[in-house]
């Protein structure tokens, strides 16, 4: 129990830490509330991440009882993802006090609810279970929800969280009744229970599976905000406060995508759906391509920053689903069992960067309720606000994909991973990709261009200058350009948390039950092995 334990402790500290923060706050003075949470938050956020990277260089480990086996995991692929989840949520708690004290909104229960979204988050990616994966879901979007409507006295911020819960909850509608279907067609609920019971085409089977990959796989592409599940993001991005419409745009994203990869590759993958006469890769294709000129197009129209930077979110969600369907047989499984490659958690980590620096530098434009979010106030910034200007410009130059940016990379290593998939079967795919990045450099540039090339507006404006909120720009814009010169460290990173996304319990029962299958027996009533405490790895590429 203990061993178990300590392999989740990177979601205890997060969930610790969102307990104490609840409990202390109504005894601490306002002045001092507004001066603790935002770095206790930001402290625990890293102490999660030195708890992910000690499982990481040490494990990989395996739950040593099946209650935790069934239901969680300390996987690599759990582990990259909680880590870029908590080092999300860091730079929010930095970016938070100064810009909640000059919109009249410091509460502590924001932070409260922050520390509990990233929990919820860090539970989904690691869940080897679609109850445990649901009950993940459920924590982070309640949390999320209040967030988004924080700012009591807006009406748009109301409104906005309001909009975001009503289409949320039928998204959570649709996961539900995709899971029905699943524990239907399995008896179970856990990736172990599904993979055993998908190990070979069954007579009317097709239907019923069909029809719970389309519903679970309709409650993801909500939270990812693809088209035409996308409708709530211009809104809940423009209403929410500014720090948490960066974490939204960053964590929530990767918490969705690396759910969405372990639905995928860890959960359903095999022979199975190998002969569903549903082409799936096509299929995520289409919604891809949708989904990033969709997005794109709505965009080149906008004049506040936040709401063109929603719709910029639109379209990175569909570059991203393009990176979904680059795959590669499962290094230990082999065929017909896949596994993604490291390109979707490559680019998320500079999507998320870019994000979380930007959205800290719109949180520092504007004191006294105002937020200065369209193109006309942002211009002459570089001269008021050089600092706020530099990383906002790092930030839409790493979104446009300009090099040496980390952005640039992370759309390279997509593009070369989804034209190795049979042979240039995506290549239309890729080129449409490339033609919306071309198109998507028109609205990011115009960015700089009004910071550096406009003159300086005549109205007297005003900024938020706070040390914790300088670091939260200037962090997260280092970072672009530093694992931007070198791309190589982070990329090892990415390939090997895909390599291990099943669990090794997963793999040793999978292995094992497909070779019954295979062998002219039946899986049924195979008990799962539990892998070595320490198994070997596959190498980094």
């Amino acid at each position: 129990m203990l061993h178990d334990l300590a392999l989740i402790s990177p979601q205890l500290i997060l969930l610790v830490a969102a307990l104490f923060t609840l409990v202390a706050d109504p005894f601490l003075p306002v002045d001092a509330s507004r001066r603790f949470w935002g770095l206790f938050g930001a402290g625990m956020s890293g102490l999660a991440i030195l708890a992910c990277a000690a499982l990481w260089k040490f494990g990989p480990y395996e739950m040593s009882t099946p209650a935790f086996s069934y239901h969680l995991a300390a996987s690599g692929h759990a582990l990259f993802f909680t880590a870029l989840i908590a080092m999300c949520a860091l730079v929010t708690h930095l970016s938070s006090p100064a810009y909640l004290t000059e919109q009249d909104s410091h509460y502590g229960e924001y932070y409260a609810l922050l520390h509990f979204a990233t929990f919820g988050m860090a539970v989904m990616v690691a869940a080897e279970s679609l109850v445990t994966l649901f009950i993940g879901l459920e924590i982070m979007s309640m949390a999320i929800y209040v967030l988004v409507a924080f700012k009591r006295t807006s009406a748009a911020s109301v409104e906005a969280g309001m909009k975001y819960f009503i289409m949320g909850s039928v998204a959570s509608a649709f996961l539900l009744y995709g899971i029905a279907f699943l524990f239907g067609l399995s008896g179970g609920t856990s990736f172990i229970e599904i993979q055993r019971a998908l190990l070979s085409p069954k007579p009317g089977q097709d239907l019923w599976l069909g029809l719970a990959v389309v519903l679970t796989g309709g409650a993801f592409l909500f939270k990812v905000a693809a088209v035409p599940m996308h409708m709530w993001t211009p809104d809940a991005y423009e209403g929410a406060p500014t720090p948490i419409t960066g974490f939204m745009s960053s964590a929530v994203k990767a918490a969705a995508f690396g759910s969405f990869l372990k639905f995928l590759y860890a959960g359903i993958s095999g022979p199975a759906l190998a002969s569903l006469h549903l082409p799936l890769g096509q299929v995520l294709g289409c919604f891809a391509v949708l989904t990033m000129t969709v997005g794109n197009i709505l965009a080149l129209t906008q004049r506040s920053i936040k709401r063109m930077l929603a719709y910029s979110a639109i379209a990175h969600a569909g570059y991203l689903l393009l990176g979904t369907v680059a795959t590669i047989d499962d290094p230990t499984l082999g065929t017909p069992f896949l596994a993604p490659t490291g390109a979707v958690p490559f680019y998320l980590v500079g999507y998320a960067l870019a994000s979380l620096a930007g959205f800290a530098a719109l949180a520092s434009l504007g004191k006294d309720g105002e937020e200065l979010t369209t193109e006309g106030q942002l211009a002459g910034l570089s001269k008021r606000h050089p600092i706020a200007a530099l990383a906002l410009t790092v930030s839409v130059l790493s979104l446009a994909g300009v090099p040496p940016t980390l952005g640039f990379f992370g759309k390279l290593q997509i593009l070369r991973d989804v034209l190795a998939v049979d042979n240039g079967k995506y290549l239309p795919h890729v080129i449409i990709l490339v033609l919306n990045s071309v198109v998507s450099a028109y609205y990011y540039l115009k960015v700089p261009v009004a910071m550096y090339m406009r003159p300086d507006s005549r109205v007297h404006r005003e900024y938020v200058r706070e040390p914790n909120l300088t670091w939260a720009m200037a962090l997260p814009a280092f970072a672009l350009l530093a694992l931007g010169v070198m791309p190589g460290r982070a990329m090892g990173w990415a390939s090997r948390s895909e390599q291990a996304i099943r669990a090794g319990s997963e793999a040793a029962n999978t292995a094992h039950s497909y070779a019954v299958v295979k062998g002219g027996g039946s899986a049924k009533g195979v008990v799962a092995t539990v892998a070595p405490e320490k198994p070997a790895t596959a190498p980094v590429p």
